[in-house]
């Protein structure tokens, strides 16, 4: 991959992000077209043994 190449893919994802990143419900339906929620918020079998840690206040 050239360095035009990457720069370029750079540019996409940051777009892309901002796009998902706009407003919380393209943030879930992100989620959810990725397969890892269900429609109604629910997160799907494979990963619900998955441990997000929470910052220790």
């Amino acid at each position: 991959m050239s360095k035009q190449e990457k720069e370029n893919f750079k540019k996409a994802v940051e777009s892309y992000k901002k796009e998902i990143l706009a407003s919380k419900a393209a943030s879930q339906q992100f989620l959810v077209e990725l397969g890892l929620f269900t429609e109604k918020g629910n997160v799907r079998k494979p990963y619900k043994h998955l441990c997000i840690p929470q910052e220790q206040a």
